[in-house]
């Protein structure tokens, strides 16, 4: 199994490598290599946001009725990790040469972000998928793989961070500028595809081939019931708010962060000094963040770390316009809490699908796992919204004076805001969340027995 489980760290690794630079340049390639007005970017990427959490939606559905009859998640790695690649380079073609208006550029980089968002959404599910197929029912073994997880995609990042623009910068001196960044994100992409490779391998150990006669004989799902497995679970809507909430608070502040250190600091290459020093901790904190984690369990380790979290960010409130190298140390801090649960990953929503299979004698775990993207989506749109429209609130103009009393509303809304809605976040999920680890551990059991005894 350790053999197995570092083939999955590495694929992770890949993976993240492989896709972590196709969101970074996306804004400012749309409008300075594009040549896209800048309106219009905002509201294509509005659209390609809310298709795409609509689509967030129905991947989970999508799994589960596909399951092919040569595995349920593994024939998904063979066919995402060429429309993946697709994708990526798309996003960054230079379709200004060519020609192409620029209603229909914008809608290329608005199909190749659905395409994106919806193929790294069932990538997800099928690697939640394959990580709960590789350690059946054992808790332990779930949670070791979800903290390596953890630590391949910090380190991805550090690693997509440290040759991203220095790529970029190279290639532009062979091809120009305009298609540097497709060339570099096509080369990226490459260890994406190796990445599903090797997950597609780790499938056929573990994916279950299910006979035709017995994939007949199974209780079927449909898509009622998958609607209904989300909207009738109650733990999984209570974790799908507060994970929500969470990821708003998160998001309200790095839409704004760029100010803090632009406006407030007046030190604007200070925020790469920042982000590097805190994208290393991250990575340091994935090492030993996760121990911490599973001591004392899931529920207490999301409580923990929303509480930390929220510290973190009235420390920024109150102490972070002082200096940009306390700010720096405050997000180090929030970093840290938050990886005592977001290293458990995927398995709240398992523990979640878990629960709902047991309940209803339906295996709706792929959708399930699905909602693990939600959050995040809808943290992102909450977010920007949230550090924009408080921009505004407060007469934030470009070029104005920086007085001392915005400095104090803007430290409000990005630390503020952000630690209120991590302490109500902490407050539901105390109050309305009710799994326990050993009961979760039990339903993964008798769910196995039941898997067995289709098979």
């Amino acid at each position: 199994m350790k053999k197995q489980v570092r083939i999955y760290t590495l694929a992770i690794l890949m993976q993240g490598i492989g896709s972590g630079a196709v969101m970074l340049y996306m804004n400012v390639f749309m409008t300075d290599y594009l040549l896209i007005d800048a309106a219009l970017v905002a509201t294509a990427l509005l659209a390609a946001k809310f298709i795409d959490l609509f689509v967030s939606f129905i991947t989970g559905p999508i799994v589960e009725k596909a399951n092919f009859k040569n595995g349920k998640y593994g024939p998904w790695f063979t066919i995402l990790k060429y429309g993946l690649f697709a994708c990526f380079v798309l996003t960054y073609l230079d379709t200004y040469t060519l020609g192409i208006p620029e209603l229909l550029r914008a809608s290329l980089v608005v199909l190749a972000y659905v395409g994106y968002g919806g193929g790294m959404s069932i990538l997800m599910i099928a690697r939640g998928g394959l990580l709960q197929q590789m350690a059946g029912a054992d808790m332990d073994v779930r949670n070791v793989i979800s903290a390596r997880t953890a630590q391949a995609t910090a380190a991805a990042q550090i690693i997509t961070s440290a040759i991203a623009v220095p790529m970029i910068t190279f290639f532009a001196a062979y091809v120009g500028e305009n298609h540097s960044y497709a060339v570099t994100i096509g080369i990226l992409a490459i260890l994406m595809v190796a990445g599903c490779l090797l997950m597609r391998s780790q499938a056929k150990i573990y994916d279950v081939h299910i006979p035709a006669e017995k994939r007949k004989a199974a209780p079927k799902v449909s898509l009622k019931d998958m609607f209904q497995s989300v909207a009738g679970n109650s733990q999984m809507m209570v974790l799908i708010v507060c994970m929500s909430v969470f990821y708003i608070a998160m998001q309200t502040f790095l839409a704004i962060q760029a100010y803090y250190f632009r406006n407030i600091m007046n030190d604007f290459n200070f925020m790469a000094v920042s982000m590097t020093i805190k994208t290393v901790f991250a990575f340091v904190a994935s090492l030993f963040m996760p121990a911490l984690g599973k001591k004392v369990g899931k529920k207490n380790a999301f409580i923990l770390g929303l509480l930390l979290y929220a510290a973190a960010l009235l420390g920024i409130t109150f102490l972070g316009a002082s200096s940009e190298y306390v700010f720096t140390f405050f997000t180090c801090v929030f970093t840290a809490a938050m990886y005592l649960f977001t290293s458990f990953g995927v398995n709240y929503f398992l523990d979640c699908g878990e629960y709902g299979y047991y309940k209803t004698g339906k295996d709706n775990r792929a959708t399930a796992m699905a909602m693990y993207n939600i959050p995040m989506k809808i943290g992102f749109m909450g977010g920007s919204a949230i550090g924009s429209y408080g921009l505004a609130m407060i007469g934030y103009q470009v070029g104005m004076e920086i007085t001392e009393g915005f400095v104090h509303s803007f430290m409000f809304i990005i630390g503020g805001i952000p630690a209120a809605l991590c302490i109500l976040g902490a407050v539901i999920f105390f109050f309305a969340y009710r799994l326990k680890d050993e009961d979760v551990a039990m339903y993964a059991r008798e769910n196995a027995a039941r898997d067995k005894a289709v098979i």
